[in-house]
């Protein structure tokens, strides 16, 4: 059987089919800008794909990717939602005693964390403070820096990865 979507480029096939892309995020995700962000990485994914990939049905396998990206953005929903509550759980707790060595100790994991961060690559130290001195929601750092949400949430795992072995490496010297 002859399918004249192998003659298509990938992208002549998103172009093709954008409206019924944008509708399909839409039908599934409630935040417009999360659709749009979806969009922007499905035309990325695309783009990145070999043009000579022997697929038999390319509108088929974009839809698929997109599909694709769908479940990656609602685990992560699930994930950040949990991570949330239990944020808060920890806000909750208080401890009044809080002593002359604590603040020392406190001081001097301090440091080391300003330390760890100045280890960051530029734009993971940069979505990093926007997002958690700042507490700039992730869609604003986004359309600050010019990137997608899911580039900052990918900074933000590099940073959390890099910042967690090099305060792992330096406890191991410590001790």
């Amino acid at each position: 059987m002859y399918n004249s979507s192998l003659n298509k480029s990938w992208i002549d096939i998103y172009l093709n089919n954008k409206s019924q892309i944008e509708l399909f995020f839409r039908q599934r995700i409630d935040n417009p800008e999360d659709c749009k962000d979806l969009e922007q990485e499905l035309y990325i994914r695309i783009h990145k794909l070999d043009p000579d990939k022997q697929v038999e049905d390319r509108r088929a396998y974009l839809f698929r990717i997109a599909h694709n990206l769908i479940n990656d953005l609602l685990r992560w929903r699930q994930r950040s939602h949990y991570q949330n509550t239990e944020n808060d759980a920890l806000q909750e707790v208080r401890d009044d005693t809080y002593r002359v060595d604590d603040q020392v100790s406190d001081r001097q994991r301090l440091a080391l964390l300003r330390e760890a961060i100045d280890h960051l690559s530029p734009k993971s130290k940069e979505v990093f403070l926007l997002r958690k001195v700042e507490d700039i929601p992730n869609r604003e750092i986004a359309e600050r820096l010019g990137i997608s949400q899911n580039m900052v949430e990918k900074h933000l795992r590099k940073a959390l990865g890099e910042l967690k072995k090099y305060l792992s490496d330096k406890e191991k010297i410590q001790h």
